[in-house]
């Protein structure tokens, strides 16, 4: 669904500023007459503007549900980190949080180290060599 709008955003977009493009080259020249001129400023409006108008819309509109599903990922990934550190007593490993989000461990390390900082948290290391994060409850 994604792919078709941005094609279909795509297409408006460029049919859209070439017909505004040719259009007002038509309204701006001094020798057409006057029939002509209205027809061009006709296919401005409806071929020009609107699908520009369209085009327009449906890019800021894919970049808009792109931000909110985004924000929404990093509040689900903020509320899973806080119902495994309740159920595991602070202590969390970089695999645990890695298999219950669903994420590559390397973006697991990284959230993991964020909220190490930001949390004041504090690491000990297995005899196995995994980091255990012990965040303050």
């Amino acid at each position: 669904m994604r792919m078709l709008q941005k094609a279909l955003a795509g297409g408006c977009l460029l049919f859209g500023l070439w017909i505004t493009l040719l259009a007002t080259t038509e309204l701006v020249s001094s020798d057409e007459d006057f029939e002509d001129r209205a027809e061009a400023g006709v296919a401005l409006v409806l071929f020009g503007l609107a699908p520009t108008a369209l085009g327009t819309w449906l890019a800021w509109n894919l970049r808009h549900n792109s931000q909110r599903s985004s924000q929404t990922l990093a509040l689900q990934q903020e509320q899973l980190f806080l119902q495994l550190l309740q159920g595991q007593a602070g202590d969390l490993t970089i695999v645990q949080f890695a298999t219950a989000a669903q994420v590559p461990v390397e973006q697991a390390k990284a959230f993991l180290d964020q909220k190490a900082q930001v949390l004041n948290a504090s690491f000990d290391v297995k005899d196995t060599g995994a980091i255990v994060y012990r965040f303050p409850l």
